[in-house]
């Protein structure tokens, strides 16, 4: 008996040792999580983002299979890019994921893209300082998901600067869009933020931002809306002059203001009225809301013929909420949007709503209730925070039409339905075509492609150094919506994808999509129509025109038509 006792024992101490292993492994504490040795030959890109982001590597991963694809037929006589998966998706959640680039000429010349998980303990500061120690640091960081980490980040990477085993790191921010940041100078309530400090400053000069800014996805937006003064609702106007009007803008595509003047003369077309609304508590709801009226302001400045424009705006302390009811402070806030606007009936408004998906329908369900018919001549404007996938692929529970009937025009930082990209394409083990947008996916194709282009010679040599990486990045190209196949091929109709200040260049990839609900007279119908544009570098003052046929949406949980 005491022998079976004494065999019981050792098994539960095993299993207790073991289950302990593995729990600490699993939560990656401090003395456990290190970085990973960079093997002779090769160079390392670290990606630096919260340990919750499986799905944002699965989309890096999917852009690596796209990337191989997309070299093979750009460059059909160069050598073949090979991507290795065998370690990007691992069983533990403390080891280090990679996606392994290389050529077969040389196959010790590696790029290995690593995730080094962020958590409460293992934060930024905490990875680069075991990176900043490492023999051989890595050629770039790849961050800034959101405008605070690229802030932090960047800070942290300044910090370190001269503290690198070789070259300091380039810092690459991917969706990040804010501009300037409060470096605790200024009050956090400022509304002007001019004087604030440049975010790609923190990190001088060693700093590529792939998605656009906040001020170029005001712009766009805008733009499209003074280009298609039909987003506005036209039941007070006669469709002839519309299309009279339209079809000068075509003949003129520099017009779009002097068509907005004709249809304010023939007065079909009121004086546009913004109102933008801000969530204090929320930094990239804050900066869009002030470059909304930035920019709004200017270009009404610089429009002569532009009909009469008026500006106000409204905050909301905070954001927590439900899902659907608004909180105190969003109910407030439509009472005092619906006070202010005393011509709501008479004029085209146009509501600035810097803010997710799920604030902005919380406060436009609530807005829609108590003002069913006045809504009727809103157009909601916003940036990149409200998706493709929140208006498509999610949109009987994300952003169902019926609950707020009101046109929506947004932002996107890459075309969200290009096939090219798998959008539509029969999804493994499902007779439906995928409905997520590729927005995402084609951002990291961007990062991904210029990256090797900046890593690898022509030759298929691997650089070993970030200063080496550092201008051949800065001189990446665009050509034909996409990141040009190489460096020394260079057209002059090429765009260079970053500008001076390490920002995304205008022209290289942003769209815009106008949701549009469909009435049949006073009857809000359960269908919409999406729309997604992109800007034609060619035409005269850049036109924002269809890429495609509209999606046909519906809200009843069948198929898109």
């Amino acid at each position: 008996m005491w022998r079976n006792r004494g065999v019981l024992a050792i098994l539960f101490l095993a299993a207790l040792a073991g289950a302990g292993y593995f729990l600490l492994r699993g939560w990656a504490g401090p003395a456990f999580a290190d970085v990973k040795e960079v093997p002779a030959g090769a160079q390392e890109i670290a990606w630096l983002a919260p340990a919750t982001s499986s799905d944002a590597w699965e989309r890096l991963v999917a852009a690596a299979k796209l990337v191989r694809e997309q070299w093979r037929s750009a460059q059909p006589k160069g050598e073949p890019l090979e991507v290795n998966l065998d370690q990007a998706f691992l069983d533990l959640t403390a080891d280090v994921p990679e996606i392994v680039f290389s050529f077969p000429k040389n196959k010790k010349a590696r790029l290995l893209v690593r995730w080094y998980k962020l958590s409460g303990e293992l934060d930024t500061r905490y990875w680069v300082g075991k990176l900043a120690a490492r023999k051989t640091p890595p050629l770039a960081i790849i961050g800034g998901d959101i405008s605070d980490r690229a802030i932090a980040q960047a800070g942290v990477l300044n910090e370190f600067r001269g503290k690198w085993q070789g070259a300091d790191p380039l810092f690459l921010i991917t969706t990040a869009t804010a501009e300037r940041y409060n470096d605790g100078s200024s009050h956090s309530g400022d509304i002007d933020h001019s004087s604030w400090p440049k975010v790609m400053e923190i990190y001088q000069d060693r700093t590529f931002r792939y998605a656009f800014t906040n001020t170029r996805m005001v712009e766009s937006v805008l733009e499209f809306v003074r280009q298609n003064p039909q987003v506005c609702a036209d039941k007070n106007s006669e469709p002839q002059v519309f299309a009279g009007a339209l079809a000068q803008a075509g003949l003129a595509p520099g017009s779009a203001l002097a068509t907005l003047g004709i249809l304010n003369a023939a007065g079909h077309v009121e004086a546009f009225f913004l109102y933008t609304l801000a969530w204090l508590d929320d930094g990239y709801s804050k900066d869009l809301a002030e470059t909304f009226r930035t920019v709004f302001v200017a270009h009404a400045k610089e429009a002569s013929d532009q009909p009469v424009m008026k500006i106000d705006n409204g905050y909301i302390r905070f954001s927590s909420g439900g899902y659907n009811e608004p909180n105190p402070q969003e109910e407030i806030a439509v009472g005092l949007y619906l006070a202010t606007n005393d011509k709501f009936r008479d004029q085209h408004t146009l509501l600035v709503l810097p803010t997710a998906a799920q604030r902005a329908r919380r406060f436009l369900r609530t807005l829609c209730r108590r003002a069913p018919s006045e809504v009727r001549n809103t157009v909601v404007l916003t940036g990149d925070a409200i998706s493709f996938n929140n208006v498509y692929r999610d949109r009987d529970i994300a952003w169902n039409i019926q609950d707020v009937p009101v046109p929506l025009v947004f932002f996107s930082h890459r075309n969200p339905t290009d096939p090219s990209a798998g959008f539509g394409k029969q999804e493994t083990g499902s007779r439906l075509p995928t409905t997520t947008g590729t927005q995402d996916l084609l951002l990291n194709v961007d990062i991904l492609q210029s990256l090797l282009q900046a890593c690898f010679t022509d030759d298929g040599r691997l650089l070993q150094s970030a200063d080496a990486v550092l201008p051949r990045l800065a001189n990446t190209r665009w050509r034909e919506g996409r990141v040009a196949p190489t460096l020394t091929a260079a057209m002059e109709s090429d765009l260079p994808l970053f500008g001076d200040d390490g920002n995304r260049h205008a022209g290289t990839g942003e769209h815009v999509l106008w949701l549009k609900p469909t009435f049949d007279g006073s009857r809000n119908l359960p269908e919409a129509e999406i729309s997604i544009w992109s800007l034609d570098r060619e035409s005269t003052g850049g036109r924002w025109r269809m890429s495609d046929q509209p999606l046909k949406v519906r809200y009843d949980r069948r198929a898109s038509e």
